[in-house]
């Protein structure tokens, strides 16, 4: 059998070397097929498939809030409080359970300041994510305490760049945020942190107070579960405790609220598992195409070889030798197109995540994370096989059937071709012609969205605008008459500089996050639970509407005199007063954030504030997500507790409006903060490119489909022109005889582009058809257009119908000049 085989490959590869031409057209077409799909499947692989690179990833879990809202709608989230951690780390059902957060600290050696990534984490942090101690060891149990000891573990990176891999590193005392940390232990390198973003270069103690009642959200927990402990079973438990927690904390769970672990890979992937479904679906429908291409080509082939075929089996070749063989040829095709689908579709993926990842988890940075694994290899495989298989069993089936009597009665000049053959290659292309309308119809609705998200109001201005971040922790600015400080002396030289118009300090960029928090309105009982409402918060310095452009509906804007020592006052946003003052006058009432929270130590000191303006809306959590309430406060007006709090998980932005292209006065407002703080810069954006980070999953939905879609209209193409073309020059003879009895040149003509647009126009009624029924699965990731615009409904067929028309034109217009006496002669 393998003696067999062998001389069928080698057959195979000699017929394929006397044909080059259809050789590689059906190999081109293969690789774009298999290659897109092993592409799609590599991401699909490093996010959806491969398993946490922890031990025993299956226990591994992230615990999570559950909601239901006034609306009905449910869901889920990871955020959590102090007071909620030491809640779950009680769980009997659970072990390992560290809370955890990213951010950045200020690095200081001598004149050397630098910004670095930290991970802070509690002490059990290190056995759960199992992250490798190369020197020293782990924080304890006592230094994950309060006021406990500083101490830090370093990165391997960070110890080799900065210390030069010093052995006797241990022990010895660095400047973090100007706090004096004794280092302890070196993190080896290691793939976890890829989970989370970055690697980090700082590891240092959480120190959460085991009696705290905090309930500041600003960090996640991870946990594992105990051994014989199944998922299910601590959900239950998890759900069931919700109900200790409500007693023991009231007012700070709704009566439906809970609590629930997920499994760790599927915490982080809900929300990208939909999109990727969608664009593995999509990239299956070119293969598709692609197959059926292959398929017509090689039934043009089988034609021409009737003869061969028939002869075979005249002399004793069964069918089933006959149908291995060309099924040999088939697969021989599909492993050649995968083996060059793959490294194209691999190489070309890898680039495409270098310029944008989309924010999909797990990948880590630039796409590093996406790799040439065992199941992307056997993937190709099977697709290569499968595929070989899908569109060779069909044209093998059919030339097997060749019957010698009937191939010698053909003429010899040509091969004929059977009524059952050109249906089969009718009917191909009219699936090609379907899908293509899937595909381009899916395209066609990404692009509307991407389109739809750049044109929608977003209620600030981003031209000349540029953005820099800074971390402003460390003792200097615990307090925030500090921060204040060195905000208006930094702004006051930004503001100096030529070509600066304006310039304003924040905690939260619009598009770049932010907090939520309750309130409740002074004087009036709350409409339902323990507060009138929550919304969005965000601290800025005197200016930031002004540098944002965000119009002021009524009152006025923060200035100088809003300071300290100034009666506490707060802006909120048109949605926002139209929510909680339908038909009154927001401007007369003050409002208390927090609600006065008992439950939340940074919040007790706030005071009422005046509400003393009403500004526009703004996009702030997405440019598709509806304007939430927002309240803007004073950077110089909140409490001690807050801003120490504030300081601590967020870096300080800075964002400046220059007179025209902000780039050439980057260096010089770096120079100023510099100056003024002598902290290190970090993450400068332009808001244009803020905006472009915001909109990344939809431009690389949009990109892939619109790939796929062009790839699909021209494989679509091609058919229509291959049958068309075959089929003229099949019947040249036919129609040298109808021009010799008078028909025009233009009967002839418009006879070939009819039965052409037949096809085309049958494939396009059946790709609508079905377009209209799968456009649900796509609903989720549209924005401002519905699932069956009738602007894409009728400008895909349009463009397929002139495609297919120009496809169809042009072997019309070659029969059409078919001249008659060569035609009798063709023979």
């Amino acid at each position: 059998m393998l003696d067999t085989f062998l001389r069928d490959v080698k057959h195979s590869i000699r017929m394929f070397l006397k044909s080059p031409g259809f050789t590689l057209t059906a190999v081109a077409a293969l690789a774009l097929g298999i290659g897109a799909n092993t592409a799609i499947f590599s991401i699909v692989n490093a996010v959806l498939l491969k398993p946490v690179p922890v031990h025993d990833p299956d226990r591994f879990v992230m615990l999570m809030n559950t909601f239901v809202r006034r609306t009905g709608e449910s869901g889920s989230g990871p955020g959590a409080s102090p007071a909620k951690f030491q809640h779950w780390r009680a769980q009997p059902v659970l072990t390992e359970v560290s809370a955890f957060r990213t951010g950045v600290m200020n690095y200081a050696a001598g004149e050397i300041v630098e910004q670095v990534r930290s991970m802070q984490m509690s002490a059990d942090g290190f056995s759960c994510w199992g992250l490798p101690i190369l020197r020293g060891r782990a924080y304890t149990t006592q230094e994950d305490l309060p006021n406990g000891p500083r101490v830090v573990l370093i990165s391997q990176g960070f110890w080799t760049r900065r210390f030069a891999g010093n052995p006797r590193i241990l022990g010895q005392t660095i400047l973090l945020s100007g706090e004096p940390y004794t280092i302890i232990g070196i993190v080896a390198e290691n793939q976890k942190s890829l989970e989370f973003g970055p690697p980090a270069d700082v590891y240092i103690a959480f120190q959460i107070d085991p009696n705290t009642t905090d309930q500041g959200h600003y960090f996640r927990v991870v946990g594992r579960l105990k051994p014989g402990v199944d998922l299910k079973q601590a959900q239950a438990r998890l759900q069931a405790s919700s109900a200790e927690y409500r007693t023991r904390f009231p007012n700070v769970l709704g009566p439906k609220d809970g609590f629930t672990v997920v499994a760790y890979r599927d915490a982080v992937v809900q929300n990208v598992r939909p999109v990727l479904f969608v664009l593995l679906g999509a990239v299956s429908l070119v293969l598709l195409i692609a197959c059926a291409n292959v398929a017509n080509l090689l039934l043009v082939r089988a034609t021409g070889r009737r003869r061969e075929i028939a002869i075979r089996a005249a002399i004793g070749a069964g069918r089933g030798r006959m149908i291995r063989q060309l099924l040999t040829e088939s697969v021989l095709l599909s492993a050649t197109g995968g083996i060059l689908g793959l490294l194209l579709g691999f190489a070309g993926m890898r680039a495409l995540l270098t310029i944008n990842t989309a924010g999909l988890p797990r990948l880590g940075e630039d796409g590093v994370a996406v790799g040439m694994d065992w199941r992307v290899l056997l993937f190709a495989l099977a697709v290569s096989l499968l595929t070989g298989i899908v569109f060779g069993l069909f044209p093998a089936l059919q030339a097997s059937r060749a019957d010698l009597n009937s191939c010698l009665k053909d003429s010899s000049g040509r091969s004929g071709t059977g009524l059952r053959q050109n249906k089969a290659r009718a009917l191909l292309v009219v699936s090609e012609v379907g899908l293509a309308v899937i595909l381009l119809i899916g395209s066609a609705l990404l692009i509307r969205t991407f389109l739809a998200l750049y044109a929608v109001d977003r209620g600030f201005d981003t031209s000349n605008v540029v953005t820099m971040q800074m971390s402003l922790t460390g003792p200097r600015f615990l307090k925030s008459a500090g921060v204040a400080q060195v905000s208006r002396d930094a702004l006051d030289r930004i503001r100096a500089l030529p070509g600066v118009v304006s310039a304003t300090a924040t905690c939260c960029v619009p598009l770049q996050g932010g907090y939520g928090l309750p309130f409740n309105i002074v004087g009036q009982p709350p409409a339902e639970g323990p507060y009138t409402g929550g919304g969005g918060w965000t601290t800025v310095a005197p200016g930031f509407f002004e540098v944002f452009k965000i119009p002021v509906k009524r009152g006025r804007t923060f200035n100088e005199r809003d300071d300290g020592k100034s009666p506490p006052v707060v802006i909120i946003n048109e949605t926002m007063a139209k929510r909680f003052w339908k038909d009154r006058d927001p401007l007369s009432d003050r409002i208390l954030i927090g609600g006065g929270a008992a439950n939340m130590k940074e919040l007790r000191d706030e005071p009422p504030r005046q509400i003393i303006g009403v500004v526009g809306d703004v996009r702030g959590g997405g440019l598709n997500h509806d304007p939430d309430p927002v309240m803007y406060v004073p950077q110089a007006q909140i409490t001690d507790a807050i801003n120490a709090l504030n300081v601590s998980i967020s870096p300080h932005s800075w964002v400046v409006r220059t007179n025209g292209n902000p780039r050439p006065l980057i260096s010089a407002i770096q120079r100023e903060l510099r100056q003024v703080t002598g902290l290190p810069i970090s993450d400068v954006h332009s808001m244009d490119e803020v905006v472009a980070l915001s909109t990344a999953r939809q431009r690389f939905n949009m990109i892939l489909m619109t790939v796929f879609g062009g790839s699909a209209l021209l494989l679509a193409a091609i058919g229509i022109y291959g049958l068309m073309a075959y089929s003229v020059e099949q019947r040249t003879q036919e129609i040298g005889i109808r021009l010799a009895l008078g028909a025009g040149m233009s009967q002839v003509r418009n006879m070939v582009v009819l039965q052409g647009m037949i096809l085309a126009v049958a494939g396009v009624i059946i790709g609508m058809a079905a377009t209209f029924g799968l456009t649900r699965f796509i609903e989720s990731i549209l924005f401002g257009v519905k699932n069956r615009d009738p602007v894409v409904f009728s400008t895909v067929p349009v463009l397929l119908i002139i495609v297919a028309l120009a496809a169809v034109w042009l072997p019309a217009a070659r029969a059409s000049r078919v001249n008659p006496l060569d035609s009798l002669r063709y023979e």
